[in-house]
């Protein structure tokens, strides 16, 4: 998998950006053209389909990008297809202007991982397949480089490791069809099954955390406004600094226990997700 990569970095993970062999172009024109017709409303923000819930048709073929030669290199590399997932993406207008919830982690800086095992390094891969992005920006902010996807470009870098973030630079509709697969690398001198069990770890990972974006995006029931605003809130700046203001205020002047704490500031939380929650009810404003 060395060659894929066009930098390297210890510290912040190595990441590639390059296009897919040409005989791989026709098989990602395929998907396109199928996954198109199964997409439900293309006016929504996001739609995933994770790979043990693509058709037949369409799993043989993302099967064929997935273990093709050029991912290939020395050591023990597994493709992780389990969390594997193709995806249309519609960023709305007015993107910075509104609320964000389970899509907020993709504006901001952020890295996709938490962990760091020895030996081991788990790789995202975005690949475009559709053209027309002139306007969707896949920005690594600690190389100061940047991509538009599209069609046959493929993005590669450090799930644990590698900060990015997506940029909408004008207020227009651009969507694009991706698709996202994941590779686990294991060094010479660690076993295939030392690297199974670690792939367990980022399975149960994956699918708690794409649980939570996913239910949150695009919010309607209050679940929804529940797990999508506390993303959102999550990554808002200052967010450390507001919860400790709460909790200094129930310290001095209420004396609260912790667990009272803890009760205060879910109560504040519910309260502030039912006013969301009720102004989309009564005036559909999310």
């Amino acid at each position: 998998m060395k060659s894929v990569f066009t930098h390297e970095d210890e510290q912040n993970g190595n990441i590639g950006i390059g296009k897919l062999p040409d005989d791989l172009i026709s098989v990602l024109d395929e998907i396109a053209k199928e996954y198109e017709t199964v997409i439900p409303d293309k006016n929504v923000s996001t739609y995933h389909t994770w790979y043990n819930d693509m058709s037949f048709s369409i799993k043989t073929k993302v099967f064929k990008i997935q273990n093709n030669i050029f991912w290939k290199e020395k050591g023990s590399i597994i493709n992780v297809n389990e969390v594997d997932e193709l995806y249309y993406s519609n960023p709305q207008n007015d993107l910075y202007k509104n609320n964000l919830y389970g899509t907020t982690v993709n504006y901001g800086i952020h890295k996709d991982g938490i962990f760091s095992f020895a030996g081991i390094h788990f790789y995202r891969v975005i690949i475009g397949l559709t053209d027309g992005n002139d306007n969707i920006i896949t920005r690594f902010n600690y190389l100061n480089i940047e991509h538009k996807i599209n069609k046959g470009d493929y993005i590669i870098f450090d799930f644990d490791k590698s900060s990015h973030q997506v940029i909408k630079e004008r207020n227009e509709l651009t969507p694009r069809i991706l698709l996202k697969i994941h590779f686990l690398v294991g060094e010479n001198g660690y076993s295939k099954e030392y690297i199974e069990r670690i792939k367990r770890v980022y399975l149960y990972y994956e699918w708690i955390t794409r649980y939570i974006t996913k239910t949150g995006t695009d919010p309607e029931t209050y679940y929804q406004f529940f797990l999508g605003l506390g993303i959102q809130l999550f990554y808002k700046k200052n967010i450390e600094k507001i919860i400790f203001i709460i909790i200094l205020i129930n310290k001095l002047f209420f004396q609260l226990s912790n667990l009272n704490n803890f009760c205060s500031l879910f109560i504040i939380y519910s309260s502030t997700v039912f006013f969301f929650w009720m102004r989309y009810q009564l005036f559909r404003i999310r």
